[in-house]
């Protein structure tokens, strides 16, 4: 009997070890730049600068937020391709403002594609039209 509390303590530390860990893991996620939400990274973009600091936000709206109190122009932008999740050049990809809210706080409905065709279906889908890059 006692052989087996054992083994049941031993299988509750090694569940709460874990558990604690996962915790500490999103809670020490990367934040926004400009509002300090934690970043999805399906929603994420960076700028660049010239100074080759970065600055990263948990949407396309913060990103544009940020921007208007930014003294320097960002050298690049890049955005993540919303199916796929690869990281793209803002400059090569598609953007659609739909119904659809990312990040409701400050309320992004503008969606990232790096194919065309996933950009025009997703403005079907979801009442929205494409937009020209918001970063140029």
């Amino acid at each position: 009997m006692r052989k087996k509390a054992r083994v049941i303590i031993i299988f509750v530390i090694i569940g709460l070890v874990a558990a604690t860990s996962a915790m500490l893991k999103v809670r020490s996620g990367v934040r926004c730049d400009h509002d300090g939400t934690r970043i999805q990274p399906i929603y994420e973009v960076t700028f660049a600068f010239q100074d080759a600091t970065n600055k990263q936000f948990c949407s396309v709206n913060c990103a544009l937020l940020d921007l208007r109190n930014e003294k320097n122009r960002p050298k690049y932008v890049t955005v993540v391709d919303e199916v796929s999740g690869t990281k793209i050049d803002a400059n090569l990809a598609f953007f659609v403002k739909s119904e659809v809210l990312t990040i409701p706080h400050v309320k992004n409905n503008i969606h990232v594609f790096a194919k065309k065709e996933d950009a025009i279906r997703h403005a079907k889908q979801f009442n929205g039209e494409l937009i020209q890059n918001p970063f140029r």
